[in-house]
């Protein structure tokens, strides 16, 4: 059976072989006989469909069209909660608002108390550097990574990169930054980013973090023996 995607569903074909000189003809050729559709966000074959499929067929279809369907809505519920659950966006939106409204205000001022319960609200947002000065009672795992309460975790910066990290990765696999052309990847912001903090993390050159901490002993240098 062969899938073919048209639009928003899958086409399902089967395909029989009709041999030469069986009808007078004098090569053999494919002949395609239609066998139903289905939209390609589909993850289950519907019930009215289930007797139409051999067990081969059924296979193909869970693996080529299904599980696919399944894990891209896993990813959007998975996207959902994380734009759910990130403030950063809600602020670059309202900054961007705040600069509209500054800009505007220029013709219409604005009454004090609207600029004071925005001010109140920015002074509730948990920051990096607040979170440094005020450290959790106990210990608390955060993204994977569990930060202790001692006085050595204020402002870590370690703890802090390993932390982007994960939030990064979290975010590329929500679909944050799309998926990457297939022609010209290198050219892309997600890329750039990429080398870059390969580069700062483990480049050839003497200020990225690998040759500092191994500066400092905490991480040991590799030994490039010569080929013979």
């Amino acid at each position: 059976m062969h899938i073919k995607i048209r639009g928003n569903r899958a086409m399902l074909y089967r395909s029989s072989g009709v041999p030469k000189g069986s009808s007078g003809n004098t090569h053999g050729y494919a002949v395609q006989q239609f066998a139903g559709s289905l939209p390609i966000d589909s993850e289950t074959l519907p019930s009215e469909l289930a007797n139409k499929f051999s067990g081969a067929e059924l296979h193909l279809l869970e693996t080529k069209l299904f599980q696919p369907a399944r894990q891209a809505a896993q990813q959007k519920v998975r996207a959902a909660e994380l734009r759910e659950s990130d403030p950063i966006w809600r602020l670059e939106k309202a900054a961007r608002l705040t600069q509209e409204a500054a800009e505007r205000s220029e013709r219409g001022l604005v009454p004090n108390s609207r600029v004071t319960a925005g001010q109140a609200a920015l002074s509730r947002v948990k920051t990096i550097t607040q979170s440094a000065i005020h450290p959790p009672a106990q210990n608390v795992v955060h993204m994977g990574v569990q930060v202790p309460a001692s006085g050595q975790s204020k402002g870590d910066p370690l703890t802090e990169a390993l932390l982007a990290i994960k939030s990064a990765r979290e975010a590329v696999l929500a679909g944050r930054y799309g998926t990457a052309p297939t022609d010209g990847a290198r050219a892309t912001h997600a890329y750039r980013m990429w080398a870059e903090i390969f580069e700062a993390i483990e480049g050839t050159k003497g200020t990225s973090l690998l040759r500092a901490l191994q500066g400092r002993g905490f991480v040991k240098t590799r030994e490039v023996r010569a080929r013979r």
